[in-house]
């Protein structure tokens, strides 16, 4: 576990990055939304130079590949996988085909981070089940909790004790 990384899976606008490096750590930023990642690579064009931040524009899936992804224009928090939460409160909203990949596969390349943060609207518990096919865990894990019994049960078998909800 490297003990100065943070994994900030569904980077959005990227203020969690943000607070991360400001804290000193390196982060890995994962989004799906390509135009996020390009506002992100201006946004912190030093912090990638100086190696401190790699931005993946990658969608977490089971399987690696290509899959329709759901860009809610008047959210852009709210896009997914699931066309559902990507038009809530009836906003427009149009599907992109974005690069899939494991989240495994993910922690394989870059390590295993001392912090996880995810928020994927609804793909959570799939990251999460992708942390069952490596060796070491983070020492902290914080998701939504969108499929509790789900979330729990990963964390709980993954030996995560205190789960604290918010």
């Amino acid at each position: 576990m490297d003990e100065k990384m943070i994994y900030d899976v569904g980077m959005h606008t990227g203020e969690d990055t943000a607070y991360y490096l400001h804290r000193g750590f390196k982060v890995i930023a994962i989004e799906a939304n390509p135009e996020l990642c390009q506002q992100a690579h201006v946004r912190f064009a030093r912090e990638i130079n100086k190696g401190r931040l790699v931005v993946l524009n990658v969608a977490i899936a089971r399987e690696e590949g290509s899959a329709e992804f759901w860009i809610c224009e008047g959210h852009t928090e709210w896009s997914s996988f699931y066309e559902r939460a990507a038009s809530r409160d009836g906003l427009p909203h149009h599907s992109i085909k974005v690069a899939c990949k494991s989240f495994d596969s993910i922690l394989s390349e870059f390590g295993i981070p001392y912090y996880i943060k995810i928020d994927i609207e609804g793909s959570d518990v799939v990251c999460l089940e992708s942390l069952r096919k490596v060796r070491d865990l983070p020492k902290y894990i914080s998701c939504e909790l969108g499929d509790l019994s789900a979330v729990v049960k990963i964390l709980q078998e993954l030996q995560f004790l205190r789960i604290q909800a918010h």
